[in-house]
């Protein structure tokens, strides 16, 4: 990455930015040694203005059927600038990014999964992010099947922060993933985070075919 670039990225300079891709617009496809590109860099340090104005940028290659949106190029890590926003908690701009790519159906680039196997809603339930996870949730569902390297599914970790809003709405997908670490499953979790019964009840209902694993403990 051209090291004007990597400054104006990171301290959200969006004036020169825009100098240097009006003398070379390829310049913005530029990675660091990590692989990140300016959109990554932009979301590490939270600037939504200068990510806003690197897509408007970007507009005009996009009829390129070659060319790959920034949105949905990866760094070393497998992330995404979605992934990356998600992970340091800058919730506005992650669903500022989740919205591009919602609106340019970038389908991959909303499910991609990082090295360790977790997707933007994964983080988001990690971290704490309830509307956020529900926003991933209503635009694009099939966030719900995805299983860590770790084998943890968003509706585990959903169960084990006890989101039980998050929760209920993974159950209204139908293919929602529900295994956990430790050949677990949502029904262990939700008996050790001590959810309420009623959400138990569905757990239950729902997955009826867990009887191989049901936890020790009576309605």
């Amino acid at each position: 990455m051209d090291k004007r670039l990597l400054e104006a990225a990171t301290t959200g300079d969006s004036t020169s930015m825009k100098q240097l891709a009006a003398q070379n617009p390829s310049i913005l496809l530029g990675t660091t040694p990590q692989g990140n590109n300016c959109l990554h860099i932009a979301s590490i340090h939270d600037h939504r203005g200068f990510c806003e104005d690197v897509l408007e940028q970007e507009k005009p290659l996009l009829s390129n059927v070659n060319y790959e949106s920034l949105l949905a190029k990866v760094n070393f890590e497998g992330e995404t600038p979605l992934i990356t926003a998600v992970t340091l908690g800058h919730v506005s701009l992650a669903s500022f990014l989740l919205g591009c790519c919602h609106q340019l159906e970038l389908r991959q680039a909303i499910l991609k999964q990082d090295m360790y196997g977790f997707n933007a809603l994964h983080h988001a339930i990690r971290n704490g992010h309830k509307d956020l996870a529900l926003e991933l949730i209503a635009k694009e569902p099939a966030l719900s099947q995805a299983m860590t390297n770790f084998n943890e599914s968003p509706m585990f970790i959903a169960v084990m922060r006890n989101f039980q809003q998050v929760f209920r709405k993974l159950l209204e997908i139908p293919y929602s993933s529900h295994g956990g670490k430790n050949s677990c499953n949502a029904l262990h979790a939700a008996a050790k985070a001590s959810v309420v019964d009623h959400d138990l009840r569905l757990v239950v209902g729902t997955f009826h075919h867990l009887t191989s694993c049901e936890p020790s403990f009576m309605f």
